[in-house]
């Protein structure tokens, strides 16, 4: 990873509340924590809350709960405090504020009193002329003077806008196809393009390490920023868009997957799904899959970031989360498991977890794994093939003296010679006659996890 010149690295992520936590964000957050830390910089998190229609109390408390659990920490924040606070927007109006009537002063900006419809009539007209629309001016040039509802427009000074982006290189834009555009909203509130640069400008951000979609957003921050005489960004790193399994953008409103705390709740690891992430859009330039975050702050590059959106993989993401889960030591994954299985104590929880290990993609799956120790399943309807096979069985483990995994896998495997049968036809309706379902643990964990005379009289009870 290229290391800053700068003598302080200062990073930033800037989530919006208007939503639960995005997979996005989580992205957003570990390129700038992995910058953070191998250059031994700050990270901080503001909380871009200027949407007064869509923001809400508890989705700023979510986007904290959310990378808690991915085991991020920040340096300063509005939870945190910090020498650049205060860290919410819409507690830094007085600063937009300021700015805006400094641009108004010195004719980097204007008040432009048009209506809506007015300039909706301005888009059609460019449309039936088949050409881009700007806006016209005309409020820079012959405002009403009977109205007094207006937002603030930024005048565009023309010219190309250049900066670096540590991803796709030097990037060049047009200015002159942008079009005055609005900093200030009639309701007195900034636009992202407006207040987004002025804070990173005031906090001293010295790069800007956030998504695809914002990279057009940059030009018209850094006008800003030129206008107002404030030092840009050292570089921005626009990372790909995580993209839903159609190739469409993964968006709140459209895809519930998108939703992070879905993947807590469903027993995904932390740890699983920084990993994952990271490998959405970065490539590590070798085959291998799994990382521990101190690893990757060790291995990640800028220059082996995709320009490409990156495809969410759900499949991908399960079998890491299942690599995770079966690298967890016994007593780490029975403190994990609780959570989902409310119904057993600790100690069966112990038991039964070295035989999960091989079954979970996710720790949400061990509920229905053992279900069967606290609800009596329906006896099977059984072909007489597979009761004979079960009667076999039962007379085998009837004799057993010690009820544990091992001398229950070696009688039945006796069975299963003697009967000349492979295993997964021996063992399918045992299970079916202990658990219910043709998916348990391995049988011999599945039959000494209940006492022996409940797993006997289930087998009785399927054979009669």
């Amino acid at each position: 990873m290229a290391v800053s010149d700068s003598p302080q690295v200062r990073v930033r992520i800037a989530p919006s509340p208007t939503g639960f936590a995005h997979l996005g964000t989580a992205s957003t957050t570990l390129y700038n924590v992995l910058f953070a830390r191998v250059n031994s910089g700050t990270f901080t998190l503001r909380i871009d809350d200027t949407d007064i229609e869509r923001n809400r109390e508890e989705y700023e408390r979510l986007i904290y709960e959310a990378l808690h659990w991915l085991g991020f920490e920040w340096d300063e924040g509005p939870d945190k405090g910090g020498p650049y606070g205060p860290y919410r927007q819409s507690e830094r109006l007085d600063l937009y504020r300021e700015a805006a009537a400094k641009l108004i002063g010195e004719s980097k900006a204007y008040r432009c009193y048009c209506t809506p419809e007015e300039l909706d009539a301005e888009r059609k007209q460019a449309q039936a002329e088949h050409r881009p629309y700007v806006y016209s001016r005309r409020c820079l040039t012959n405002p009403p003077t009977d109205r007094t509802v207006f937002t603030v427009r930024f005048h565009v000074p023309g010219g190309e806008v250049k900066f670096t982006d540590m991803v796709r290189g030097e990037m060049t834009f047009d200015s002159d196809l942008f079009g005055d555009f609005i900093i200030v909203k009639s309701d007195g509130y900034p636009t992202y393009n407006f207040a987004s640069p002025l804070d990173d400008a005031a906090m001293q951000i010295t790069h800007v390490i956030r998504g695809e979609e914002h990279l057009p957003n940059t030009p018209y921050q850094l006008l800003v920023v030129d206008a107002l005489g404030y030092a840009r960004p050292q570089a921005f790193a626009h990372m790909p868009l995580i993209l839903a399994p159609d190739g469409s953008k993964l968006s709140k409103r459209k895809h519930p997957e998108a939703n992070l705390m879905l993947y807590r709740e469903q027993g995904y690891l932390p740890e699983a799904m920084v990993n994952y992430l990271a490998l959405l859009g970065w490539n590590p330039g070798t085959e291998r899959e799994t990382f521990t975050l101190d690893e990757l702050v060790a291995e990640f590059t800028f220059d082996r970031v995709q320009h490409g959106g990156a495809r969410f993989d759900r499949k991908k993401l399960d079998w890491i989360n299942g690599e995770y889960i079966r690298s967890l030591e016994d007593d780490d994954l029975t403190a994990r498991l609780k959570t989902f299985l409310p119904d057993l104590d600790e100690a069966t929880i112990e038991r039964a977890a070295p035989a999960l290990k091989t079954r979970l993609r996710v720790l949400g799956e061990a509920k229905a794994l053992l279900e069967y120790l606290w609800a009596d399943p329906p006896a099977p309807e059984l072909s007489p093939e597979d009761r004979q096979r079960v009667k076999a069985a039962a007379v085998a483990l009837s004799l057993l003296q010690e009820w544990e995994p091992v001398p229950i896998h070696d009688v039945l495997m006796q069975v299963v010679e003697s009967s000349g049968l492979g295993p997964n036809a021996t063992f399918m309706p045992i299970r079916l006659a202990v658990t219910g379902k043709k998916i348990s643990p391995p049988i011999d964990y599945t039959l000494a996890l209940l006492p022996k005379d409940v797993a006997m009289a289930r087998i009785a009870r399927a054979i009669q």
